[in-house]
C-alpha cells in the first residue's frame, strides 16, 4: 500500500524517538499531530525485528499515536522480502520475524536453504552452531539489522548486531544486512510512500546512513545510541518534536 500524496511522508524511526521500552518520550506524540496537521503522512520505520507490526500498532495507539500496522515498516518484514517464497528457513528471532516469514511462505525445517537472524532474548551457544552450520553449508545469511545496541530506560543491551556476529564470525561468512540502511528496507520504505520528505531517527550509522540511500534529509533525535552528529544532518534537537518543529519551519508548511 502506497500512502497519498499530500505535503510528502516522514519516515521516523521508534526505539530512542518515539518511545524508550515502550514508555514515551516527551513531544513525540505532538510532533507526529503536528505533521498530519500540516498535511504529511507518516511512515515508521524500526530495526526492531521482536515485535509484530500489529503489536507496534497498538503500542503506539496507547501513546495517542494512530497506526495502520501498513504504515509501519519492520527489518522483520525486509529480512523475509530478501528470501525467495516458500523457502526452508532457520528462524532466530520473535514474534516479529515468525509473522514476517509466514506472511512471506517460509517455512521451518531441517536442512535450511536460508537462516534469518533477528533479536532473540533466548539466544545460545547451540543457536551459534545450529545457524552457523547452517551457513557454512550454503544457507543464504540474512540479518534483520546489525545494530550493536538496544536502547532501553536502563540504558543500552546488546542489539541484533552482536548476535550477527556470533554468527558471523562463526560461519565465516558476512550476512545481507536488510534493515535499515539496507536495501530491502529501502525498497519496502519507497513502495509504502511517495514524495519522502525526512528520515528521522537517532543512530547515524543506520538512521542517517537510510536517509542518504533514500536521498532525503536527516533529522537527528539525540539520545543514548547518539555517538556523534554526522556533517550530514539537516536538523538536530534532544526531541522528535525539536527536528519536526525546525523541519516545519525550514518548509515553511
Amino acid at each position: 500500500m502506497t500512502l497519498p500524496a499530500t505535503e510528502g511522508t516522514v519516515v521516523i524511526d521508534l526505539d530512542g524517538v518515539v518511545w524508550l521500552a515502550g514508555e514515551p518520550l516527551p513531544g513525540a506524540t505532538d510532533a507526529v499531530q503536528l505533521l498530519r496537521e500540516r498535511g504529511y503522512e507518516v511512515l515508521f520505520a524500526t530495526n526492531n525485528s521482536s515485535p509484530t507490526r500489529t503489536d507496534l500498532a497498538q503500542r503506539l495507539g496507547r501513546i495517542d499515536i494512530e497506526a495502520a500496522p501498513e504504515e509501519i515498516v519492520t527489518a522483520a518484514t525486509a529480512a523475509a522480502a530478501c528470501v525467495p517464497e516458500g523457502s526452508t528457513t532457520l528462524l532466530v528471532g520473535e514474534d516479529g520475524v515468525r509473522e514476517a516469514a509466514s506472511e512471506r511462505g517460509l517455512v521451518e525445517g531441517t536442512d535450511p536453504t536460508a537462516v534469518i537472524v533477528g533479536w532473540n532474548r533466548d539466544f545460545t551457544f547451540e543457536t551459534i552452531a545450529e545457524a552457523a552450520a547452517a551457513v557454512r553449508d550454503g544457507a543464504l545469511f540474512v540479518a534483520t539489522n546489525d545494530d550493536p545496541t538496544h536502547p532501553t530506560s536502563n540504558g543500552l543491551l546488546p542489539g541484533t548486531g552482536a548476535l550477527v556476529a556470533a554468527v558471523a564470525t562463526a560461519s565465516e561468512r558476512i550476512p545481507i544486512i536488510a534493515g535499515k540502511p539496507g536495501e530491502a528496507m529501502a525498497a519496502l520504505v519507497q513502495s509504502s510512500a511517495s514524495n519522502i520528505s525526512l528520515m528521522v531517527g537517532d543512530r547515524p550509522s543506520t538512521d542517517g546512513a537510510f536517509s542518504q540511500r533514500l536521498g532525503v534529509p536527516f533529522g537527528l533525535v539525540i539520545s543514548q545510541a547518539t555517538p556523534s552528529v554526522p556533517s550530514f544532518t539537516r536538523f538536530r534537537s534532544e526531541s522528535l518534536f525539536g527536528v519536526i518543529t525546525a523541519f516545519l519551519q525550514d518548509a515553511g508548511t
